[in-house]
């Protein structure tokens, strides 16, 4: 029975790729109109996934959702026009029915799907939407003329509502970039990072960790989800780690960390980025070439990280086999998608048209594969190769499609009752013109939003609750949109859920919590950067000279190095309690010097962090010889 429902699943997956695509090109309806096939698409495939579930509850509330589904978005689609038209006004009672029960199985569905966190959010917002005027003094919404007249704002054609605010870049991006990475992965291309990651390990210590930072963002930046980066690298780079000598929970930790960068680094990143570049209204592109000096500092962050864990356990270089034919083989069907994603986005095409002549490069180049083209067989298996891809993109798009739906719900409640100028209001006044309480109240809300949420998800509440509280107390918009994706991204490795920390703990054959403190501890360096952009806006892009970017950079430096010898308590050498004191005596000092702009208190942590390393390294050369390699 479960084998017939996973042929139901996937085929009606593959049906919805097939749609999507083809709607990017025809667009034969409105882009309210496909919102509302697109929410109702990806409600029946959640509901018919998780009734595949074998708990009874969760059957019979997937079933109800189904059906609610299957019935409202047909008539909603049909009726779009006259919703439209009636937007202000009111709904007919069929018309009301149909949008109540979408948005019933929306949120059924998020919670099945998710759990309770966006679910009770969107019961939380809608509650107040309905009911908020009955609350006293400053917390009060303004009331509702009536029920059909407020469920307009709900229920709109593509303007408001669960088919507005952030469903159509689910329908139209979203969506479609899940297609991508699926492609690549199902294709072959993924074999690519790993054997790079391979070659770039034969020339350092402990150079599988390296490799595995190397094939993890390779790969996180064309799938941009952290926790399936992990499954998908973690299978060979983790292994790989501990055979090398690496304890499991710093295998773990290592996975956990490169992967959770790919949702920063350039050209695709994270789904949130689509959010945010919708935010702010600027070209995706824009929001990406921000990112890139972020982005290339956290990698170098985590190679810091590494480097301290390499030598405080003694790890010795091995040299692991490189397949250079898996290399030549993949390398083209690698560069070329990406290369037409990236040009399509630097000459401003939307990246609605960017991804699909991606996707469409991708069949393109797996068809033209040696492998394919000489014999039948490797033709059908090309074909299913594709095929896959499509049904675990689609999957993977509904799965955030209807966070998505429910997050729009929220959205629209914040902004019709005017909450979201009024919690913005509240927390300025709270922080009291204090950046940093500011900024760490944000990244508080965000690590906590984003227990056991996807990063856009967790992205989006703290962008519309908290985010303008940081642009009235003078942060540039971009700077407070990406400090707080940042800390969305964070979330999925801080305790207590930390998923991707979970599953790599799994892969390793390790503790969860020793491997969530091994992340944590490669972690430090990375924190810093958000706090740095957000003072010195020339890590975004926008330097009036090169000069600008070196105050920043010496920050990042020479914090990240005396945080990441604090966290690993190892410099030279083993680090003493007088050799800590002094490390984050060093890391103070670079905060004071960020919050104060005062590079006094920069140059005297620079002091200090060079006075350690020569202490230690006095002690290392007057100790015996290190002991052997850590198995």
């Amino acid at each position: 029975m479960k084998r017939v429902g996973d042929w139901i699943v996937g085929g009606l997956a593959f049906l919805a790729a097939i749609y999507h695509f083809a709607y990017a090109f025809w667009r034969p309806w409105t882009v309210g109109e496909h919102a509302i096939l697109h929410v109702g698409i990806v409600c029946l495939l959640v509901a018919l996934a998780q009734a595949q579930n074998p708990g009874l509850v969760r059957r019979w509330l997937s079933i109800i959702a189904l059906l609610l589904a299957v019935v409202a978005t047909p008539y909603l689609f049909v009726n779009a026009d006259d919703i439209d038209i009636r937007f202000g006004i009111g709904l007919t009672t069929g018309q009301m029915v149909a949008g109540v029960a979408i948005i019933v199985a929306a949120i059924v569905l998020c919670w099945l799907e998710w759990g309770g966190v966006v679910a009770g959010f969107g019961i939380a917002s809608l509650a107040y939407f309905f009911f908020g005027s009955y609350l006293p003094g400053p917390l009060a919404a303004s009331a509702h003329p009536s029920f059909d007249y407020a469920m307009t704002f709900l229920i709109s054609n593509g303007a408001s509502g669960i088919f507005g605010q952030v469903t159509p870049i689910s329908a139209n991006v979203i969506f479609l970039f899940m297609i991508f990475g699926a492609l690549l992965e199902t294709t072959g291309v993924t074999r690519l990072f790993f054997e790079l990651g391979n070659w770039f390990s034969r020339f350092m210590r402990g150079g599988a960790a390296a490799g595995a930072v190397v094939s993890s963002s390779l790969l996180g930046t064309v799938t941009g989800a952290t926790v399936a980066n992990v499954a998908i690298a973690g299978a060979f780079t983790i292994p790989s780690m501990k055979k090398q000598g690496f304890k499991p929970e710093d295998a773990g930790g290592i996975e956990t960390i490169a992967s959770c960068g790919g949702q920063i680094l350039p050209p695709v990143m994270g789904v949130g980025a689509f959010v945010m570049a919708a935010n702010l209204g600027i070209p995706y592109i824009e929001v990406a070439a921000m990112a890139l000096i972020p982005a290339i500092l956290y990698y170098a962050s985590v190679f810091i990280g590494v480097a301290f864990l390499v030598r405080r356990n003694n790890i010795q270089r091995i040299i692991e086999p490189v397949d250079g034919s898996a290399i030549l083989a993949e390398l083209l069907p690698f560069l070329v998608p990406l290369t037409v994603l990236t040009i399509l986005l630097l000459q401003a095409y939307s990246p609605t048209t960017a991804v699909i002549f991606a996707i469409a490069s991708i069949c393109a180049m797996t068809f033209l594969r040696p492998t394919t083209w000489r014999s039948s067989e490797g033709f059908k298996a090309a074909f299913s190769r594709i095929g896959a891809g499509l049904i675990s993109g689609a999957r993977q798009g509904a799965a955030l499609g209807v966070v998505m739906a429910v997050t729009s719900l929220l959205a629209q409640s914040l902004i019709t009752t005017a909450m979201a100028p009024k919690f913005a209001s509240a927390v300025a006044v709270l922080v009291g013109g204090n950046l940093l309480f500011g900024l760490v109240l944000v990244a508080i809300a965000a690590l906590v939003l984003g227990i056991g949420l996807p990063t856009v998800a967790a992205y989006i509440m703290v962008a519309i609750m908290l985010v303008p509280a940081l642009t009235r107390i003078g942060v540039a918009p971009e700077a407070a949109h990406m400090f707080a994706f940042y800390f969305a991204v964070f979330a999925a490795v801080t305790p207590p859920a930390a998923e991707a920390a979970q599953v790599a703990s799994r892969i390793a054959n390790a503790g969860f919590w020793r491997t969530c403190a091994a992340s944590m501890r490669l972690m430090v360096g990375p924190v810093l950067i958000p706090f740095i952009f957000v003072y010195h806006a020339a890590l975004l892009g926008f330097a009036q000279s090169p000069f600008d970017l070196i105050v920043p950079m010496a920050a990042w430096a020479i914090g990240t190095v005396a945080l990441s010898a604090f966290a690993q308590r190892y410099g030279v050498t083993q680090a003493t309690i007088f050799d800590l004191a002094l490390f984050l005596a060093a890391s103070v000092l670079v905060a004071l010097s960020i919050v104060r702009n005062e590079a006094l208190w920069l140059v005297a942590a620079g002091l200090i962090l060079v006075a350690t390393f020569a202490l230690q390294s006095m002690r290392y050369r007057s100790a015996p010889s290190p002991s052997s390699p850590v198995r």
